[in-house]
C-alpha cells in the first residue's frame, strides 16, 4: 500500500513539475517588457535642472531658481519646486515628465518612442528605447531592448548609423510597393571609410530578369554625398543619376525596364521566328532537292532499262 502511495505521489509531483516548466519556458520566451504599459508618468525625477539653483524659501519649500539669487531669494524665475506644487509653480517631477515627453516626441522614432537621459550627468549617453525607462529616466530598464543614441553634435546625429536621427529617417521612408509588397528599408553603412557611419538607405527587391533590384533614398544619399563628395551639387552627373535611381522614380524605372524588356523579347521572338522560317525553308529546299534527285535517279534507271531492252531487241533481229 505504501509503495502505491509513493508511486502516486511521484507521478503527481512529476506532472506538476512538467506543467510548471511549460509555463516558465512560455513566460521566458516572451520579449522582456512587451506587456509593460510604460508612460512618462512612471518617471519620478525630483531634482533641480542644471541651469537652476536650489533654494529654501521662507515658506519651507525647496525651489529651483532660474536666474540670480539675492539674499538667498530667487531674483529670477522659479522654474519648479521639489516640494508639492503651489500656485504658479509646477512640481519638478511634472516638469521633467513634460521635458521627457517633448524630447520623445521630437527626437525619438516611432519604433523606439521612450526618451532616456541622466539629468544629473550631462556627459551620459542620451537616447530612445523601445522598452520602458527606469524611474530616474537615465537608462532603459532592459539593456537588450532596441535603442538608438542621441549625440551632442548635429554631424554625428546625421551620420552615425545608430543615431535616433538616422532611425527616424529610416522610419519615414516608404519603399515603393511592387507585386503587392513593400520591402523593409536597408541601411547601407559607409564600410569603406567607417563602419559606424550611415552611407545611405536603399530599398532592395527580389531578382527579376531585366528589373532594377534597388532604389536609393534621396535625402540620405544627399547627406552622404555632402560628406563624401562635397562639390557634388556642381556636377550634373550626380543629380542626373539620383533623379533616375531615387526611390521616388523606381516605379517609372521599372516601367521603362519592363518596356525595354518587352522590346527585347519582341525582337528575340522576331529573330526566333525568322530563324524558324529560314530553317523551314532550308528543310523544304532540301526535301525538294532530294525529291528531284530521286526522280532524276529513277528516270536514269528507267532510261537504262529502256536502252537495255532496245539493245536486246536489236540483237534479236
Amino acid at each position: 500500500m505504501a509503495s502505491k502511495l509513493t508511486v502516486t505521489f511521484l507521478i503527481t509531483v512529476t506532472v506538476a513539475l512538467l506543467i510548471a516548466s511549460y509555463f516558465l519556458v512560455k513566460q521566458s520566451s516572451i520579449e522582456p517588457f512587451q506587456n509593460a504599459s510604460y508612460t512618462v508618468n512612471d518617471l519620478d525625477i525630483n531634482t533641480c535642472p542644471a541651469f537652476t539653483s536650489e533654494i529654501q524659501t521662507a515658506k519651507g519649500s525647496t525651489d529651483c531658481c532660474q536666474g540670480d539669487m539675492v539674499d538667498g531669494k530667487c531674483n529670477g524665475t522659479t522654474f519648479c519646486t521639489k516640494s508639492p506644487a503651489y500656485p504658479g509653480v509646477k512640481a519638478c517631477v511634472d516638469k521633467w515628465r513634460e521635458y521627457f515627453t517633448e524630447k520623445g516626441t521630437n527626437l525619438c522614432p516611432a519604433t523606439m518612442p521612450n526618451y532616456f537621459e541622466d539629468v544629473t550627468n550631462s556627459q551620459a549617453q542620451k537616447g530612445c528605447s523601445a522598452g520602458p525607462i527606469v524611474t530616474d529616466g537615465s537608462v532603459p530598464k532592459d539593456g537588450s531592448a532596441k535603442q538608438c543614441k542621441i549625440y551632442p553634435s548635429e554631424e554625428d546625429n546625421r551620420t552615425k548609423a545608430d543615431s535616433c536621427y538616422v532611425e527616424k529617417m529610416r522610419s519615414r521612408i516608404q519603399c515603393p510597393v511592387v507585386n503587392g509588397q513593400s520591402p523593409p528599408t536597408t541601411l547601407q553603412r559607409w564600410w569603406w571609410k567607417d563602419n559606424s557611419l550611415l552611407a545611405f538607405f536603399t530599398c532592395n527587391y527580389p531578382f527579376e530578369i531585366g528589373m532594377p533590384q534597388m532604389c536609393y533614398d534621396r535625402q540620405s544619399v544627399e547627406i552622404y554625398w555632402d560628406s563624401a563628395v562635397p562639390n557634388w551639387r556642381t556636377q550634373s552627373m550626380y543629380s542626373q543619376w539620383l533623379a533616375r535611381n531615387a526611390c521616388a522614380n523606381y516605379i517609372n524605372l521599372r516601367n521603362e525596364s519592363q518596356a525595354e524588356a518587352n522590346r527585347l523579347q519582341a525582337e528575340q521572338r522576331a529573330r526566333e521566328a525568322a530563324e524558324k522560317a529560314r530553317r523551314e525553308e532550308e528543310e523544304r529546299r532540301r526535301k525538294a532537292e532530294e525529291e528531284a534527285n530521286r526522280r532524276a535517279a529513277e528516270a536514269s534507271r528507267l532510261q537504262q532499262q529502256l536502252d537495255e531492252a532496245n539493245r536486246r531487241l536489236q540483237n534479236c533481229k
